[in-house]
């Protein structure tokens, strides 16, 4: 699956996804990276409404998630378990999520747990950036099961 066909994924799957202006950028098992369009997500400040930056987030972690649990068994389900964001600058224009694998040994100790018990739990931290400032960072749990 390649970064358009999962954007139509998502889209069908997860109907917000669309409504928020949300855009696949980079979609491989390494690193995913999510746009999202500040015009559809703007609160009250002309900022970027913190429910639409967590669940950018939340959806970049998920499809790290799904890029990598997918080719092994597609007929898995992946859920957030739990999360915790902290919002350091608003932000003011469109933005980018990005969840990068950068140890493998995580992934590969995920695949081992889920090939073993049906089921796995795997901890992943999530970054909108502008620039080198760090405008909000997302660490999620998500679990894979049969």
């Amino acid at each position: 699956m390649d970064e358009l066909e999962f954007q139509k994924f998502i889209y069908d799957q997860i109907p917000i996804t669309e409504k928020m202006g949300l855009e696949v950028i980079e979609f491989n098992p390494f690193s995913i990276k999510i746009s999202a369009k500040l015009e559809e997500n703007l609160n009250h400040k002309c900022t970027a409404f913190g429910g639409s930056i967590n669940s950018l987030m939340t959806v970049s972690g998920w499809a790290a998630v799904f890029i990598n649990i997918k080719e092994f068994d597609p007929n898995s389900h992946i859920v957030i378990q739990r999360s915790n964001i902290e919002y350091f600058l608003p932000i003011d224009k469109d933005f980018t999520a990005e969840c990068k694998i950068e140890e493998q040994e995580g992934i590969e100790k995920f695949l081992l747990t889920y090939k073993k018990y049906s089921r796995a739990r795997i901890k992943l931290n999530v970054f909108c950036r502008d620039n080198d400032k760090i405008l909000s960072k997302f660490e999620g749990q998500y679990v894979a099961f049969r």
